[in-house]
């Protein structure tokens, strides 16, 4: 069953056989910003010759550490002839998530899909459909273990999956894409997170239906739920949901013209024992493979890897632009036997942005809850990203950043504090 959907707002949770909510929050108080000035990306910069603003009014302010500047023997730049993307004057054939075209625009005529997607325990892998995605997210979960958010918006998918739980920080990154939520139940926490920051005031059940959602019952256990692209969008519009084009426009695409970064060939995203990886430049076709660790690291070293790849197209998980995203974590609720965390990707912070085999230091700016983020270079101007794929990996603004040798980066994740009490209020234990 589900309820009239309200005009008003944009976001669709499905949920198997679980009731949801979903809205929006001012800006002003999410952000901090002046309701009578509200921010956008074309004040806060321009592309050429930004003009320098202050971070009260969303503008990107000096980086923590400098970033030291490296002059190669030669500047080639793989992408001279390619032409910039604007987030501010898209053709309605770019996907304004990739900075490609799209053989058939229609589909950009609707919502992005935010699927939850598991990396972990390792028989999960190789998930289906996560190397068509525009867009990875991958964040901390709990007790080790991390979690993708895939967006899947410029083409279709007929099956991508193992779909998961949702949790608190999915809130955010819906919110930013005005998506459809495909998820597979939460906990009860979560569910009173979702109520409680207004993320739906429409209730709706999908009583387990297939399509769109279906289990491959050839998997044993529970990571066996699946879903279409297409039968996802018509079961929304069937039940009268409104799946128009979203507002999407923050990234810049393009050539370096003539930056140049530090040498990044190999890009270490260590979370835990269990869920580590790293990125390795591939120069024949100018992208990052993932290589996923395959067994628990429990001793720290005995780090085992294996390619990453795609059980549905065969293919591997490879990336145009790696972004490190250093955004703050703490404890929303913390007990013997659960963790849940809040993840503020709210305001700015620190960023590595990796592509063509080079990283560069760089910030995010997110101007607008309905609206990706935007990432800014050190002289305030949009970063330009490759066009592509761009996968994200979310880690601890106090996580360690080393330089292990020239051409090696290693995030290594440094969990928040552990509270000395609960969190969250006593009447919602």
């Amino acid at each position: 069953m589900i309820l009239p959907i309200m005009k008003q707002h944009r976001f669709l949770l499905l949920a198997t056989g679980l009731i949801l909510s979903s809205l929006a929050c001012s800006l002003g108080s999410l952000f901090g910003l002046p309701e009578s000035q509200p921010v956008t990306i074309s004040q806060a910069a321009e592309v050429t010759q930004p003009a320098p603003l202050s971070p009260a009014t969303g503008t990107p302010a000096p980086l923590a550490t400098p970033w030291p500047s490296r002059t190669p023997d030669t500047a080639a730049d793989p992408l001279s002839s390619f032409t910039r993307i604007d987030p501010r004057s898209i053709p309605d054939n770019i996907n304004p998530l990739t900075g490609l075209p799209v053989p058939n625009p229609s589909l950009l005529e609707r919502r992005p899909i935010v699927a939850k997607i598991p990396n972990y325990p390792h028989t999960v892998r190789p998930q289906a459909g996560i190397s068509l995605a525009d867009q990875i997210y991958e964040y901390y979960l709990e007790w080790g273990l991390t979690r993708f958010l895939a967006i899947f918006y410029g083409n279709d998918v007929a099956r991508f999956g193992p779909i998961r739980s949702g949790r608190i920080f999915d809130e955010k990154i819906v919110r930013m894409y005005n998506a459809i939520f495909v998820f597979n139940g939460a906990d009860p926490r979560t569910f009173r997170y979702y109520k409680e920051v207004e993320l739906s005031p429409v209730y709706f059940v999908l009583d387990n239906r297939c399509p769109p959602l279906c289990r491959d019952e050839n998997i044993p256990y529970y990571n066996n739920l699946f879903g279409d692209t297409r039968a996802v969008h018509a079961y929304f519009t069937a039940h009268g949901g409104d799946d128009s084009r979203q507002e999407l426009a923050s990234y810049f695409f393009s050539s370096l013209s003539g930056q140049v970064g530090e040498a990044a060939e190999i890009i270490h995203v260590n979370y835990s024992y269990a869920n580590y990886a790293y990125w390795a430049y591939h120069p024949p076709d100018g992208r990052y493979l993932r290589y996923q660790g395959s067994v628990d690291n429990l001793s720290g070293e005995n780090a085992q890897y294996e390619l990453h790849t795609d059980a549905f197209t065969g293919q591997p998980l490879a990336a145009d632009n790696v972004v490190v995203l250093l955004v703050p974590h703490r404890f929303y609720l913390k007990s013997s036997d659960t963790e849940i965390f809040q993840i503020d990707l709210v305001g700015s912070g620190d960023a590595y942005i990796f592509r063509d085999g080079q990283g560069f230091h760089a910030r995010w700016y997110r101007f607008a809850e309905d609206k990706p983020f935007a990432l800014f270079d050190e002289n305030g101007r949009l970063f330009p990203l490759k066009p592509g794929t761009t996968f994200f990996q979310v880690i601890n603004d106090i996580s360690e950043v080393n330089q292990k040798e020239e051409g090696t980066w290693e995030f290594n994740f440094v969990r928040p504090p552990t509270p000395d009490e609960y969190i969250y209020p006593e009447n919602e234990r």
